[in-house]
């Protein structure tokens, strides 16, 4: 057979495995080449797995010429989208392959184009690739989003071989990031583990290879002094026999809001008036551990059935802080006919879709000083930070903040935690609050996502749960182990 070439789209997805092309090459054999592989400019565009298994069935394969017009790169994309079934991690790295190509057609656009405002008839034009930064058209066509494309160019820089494990699906975007920050002596190590034990779950066998750290003295005989803490118990009466007064640099966390979620051991179906009585006292005990000018940043949400959940909590946390700041969180957004991020489809005709919520900054007096530029952006005209009189090239990013979810396939991924929030929005807070390394967090209702910022931070942090299940989750996060407080 003649010797093909492949259009670099067409190596964008991964190649069938030898069952399902042997499958295929049989399939072949008996029916025929049903779908004729496409080609362009002498290569292959679309079909290199039809190529393969007609070579291996003995078969006389077909071939037609791509008469689209618009981009080949964004139709083998959408030829192929439909009919492999890829994970939202698989997708990340082909959004991330396709950048440079995208790249490679926009300068060829410019190279055929006639003069300003004028463009030959040439057949790259393409409605997707007009507007909009490479990472979010490329996340657009794959059907991910650009914060996850981003979070596969980072892997890709500090451990390249895992990106192409996460392409094959042998592991997930999340997986890989939490391997690439380990030494590489720590990753072999891992993989040397998962070929043994190849059907154990992913964080089981990430603590086999990473160091052990010495347990924590008892409270009672020595507080908390310099690490990351995971405590298994009765958040209320934890902070109240085990925290010493103005400890927190920060209280960053989501409480429950008494809306009958299955959280697993916490019965969040409390009476009303029960439930109030138990978020006073959690409040008090948030000011009491809190330092003088520490700030306490409340992640939470609301829906058309509890609208009034969000402001509730804020007066009732407003008895013992000041609001100092109001910020939304937006988790999904549409402009111009384009949507990003996730959110939680609302059925009927009554209610729009909520795709956001609040994160509310309270402080005891009103007066916690803020990193505002930890967390800013660029200036788009450089005149305005001259105008702005301190010479810095990023401003203040403002109160509303676009962080969609990391998408999540299976429920075990989160330790089938309801009502979990990326840690990037935990992040935020806590730069945004200037505490930096050596700083200290709380978390008294971490949930399984709770101490990932401030591990990354490199702060010290306690993170508190009832439900074991959920502490053994952030503490595989967090790479430490759990404390057990049964009693408490």
């Amino acid at each position: 057979m003649t010797k093909w070439r492949f259009h670099p789209a067409c190596l964008l997805f991964p190649p069938l495995g030898e069952q399902e092309l042997q499958a295929l090459a049989e399939n072949i054999r008996e029916r025929g080449l049903l779908h004729p592989i496409t080609t362009h400019n002498k290569l292959i565009l679309d079909g290199r797995n039809r190529l393969k298994a007609c070579e291996i069935a003995g078969v006389e394969p077909r071939f037609e010429e791509w008469a689209g017009t618009g981009s080949p790169l964004e139709w083998a994309i959408s030829a192929n989208l439909h009919r492999r079934h890829l994970t939202g991690s698989q997708k990340a790295v082909l959004a991330l392959e396709m950048l440079p190509m995208l790249e490679a057609e926009a300068k060829e656009r410019q190279r055929l184009s006639t003069g300003r405002g004028k463009r030959s008839p040439i057949r790259l034009a393409t409605s997707t690739a007009k507007r909009g930064k490479a990472s979010q058209i490329a996340a657009k066509l794959t059907g991910t989003n650009s914060a996850y494309v981003e979070q596969v160019k980072s892997i890709s820089r500090k451990a390249p071989e895992l990106v192409e494990q996460v392409k094959v699906g042998s592991l997930t975007v999340t997986e890989a990031a939490r391997l690439s920050k380990l030494d590489s002596f720590q990753r072999e190590s891992f993989f040397a583990a998962k070929q043994k034990q190849p059907d154990e779950k992913f964080n089981r066998l990430i603590r086999q290879v990473l160091p052990k750290k010495e347990p924590a003295a008892d409270a009672d005989e020595g507080f908390f002094t310099n690490s990351t803490e995971v405590w298994c118990g009765d958040s209320l009466k934890l902070m109240r026999s085990q925290i010493v007064d103005g400890w927190a640099n920060v209280i960053c966390t989501s409480p429950p809001f008494n809306r009958g979620v299955n959280y697993g051991t916490y019965d969040d179906n409390r009476d009303q008036s029960e439930y109030e009585a138990w978020l006073d006292e959690v409040f008090k005990e948030f000011h009491r551990v809190l330092t003088s000018n520490g700030s306490l940043f409340l992640i939470v949400g609301h829906s058309p059935r509890h609208p009034w959940t969000a402001l509730d909590m804020a007066k009732f946390a407003g008895k013992y802080f000041t609001l100092q700041n109001q910020i939304v969180w937006v988790k999904s957004i549409s402009m111009n006919d384009d949507s990003q991020g996730h959110f939680t489809p609302i059925p009927g005709d009554r209610y729009l879709n909520r795709n956001w919520d609040f994160v509310f900054h309270f402080s005891k007096n009103g007066t916690a000083k803020l990193d505002r530029k930890a967390i800013g952006v660029p200036y788009v005209d450089q005149n305005n930070a001259v105008r702005s009189g301190d010479g810095d090239d990023v401003r203040c990013a403002g109160d509303v903040w676009f962080i969609p979810f990391e998408t999540v396939h299976r429920g075990d991924e989160r330790a089938n935690h309801p009502a979990t929030f990326p840690p990037e929005l935990a992040e935020r807070c806590l730069k945004l609050a200037g505490c930096v390394e050596g700083g200290v967090v709380l978390d008294p209702f971490c949930g399984v996502n709770g101490l990932k910022a401030a591990n990354k931070l490199g702060i010290n942090a306690i993170g508190i749960d009832i439900d074991q299940q959920y502490c053994e989750a952030a503490a595989s996060a967090a790479g430490t182990t759990v404390k057990l407080f049964p009693n408490r």
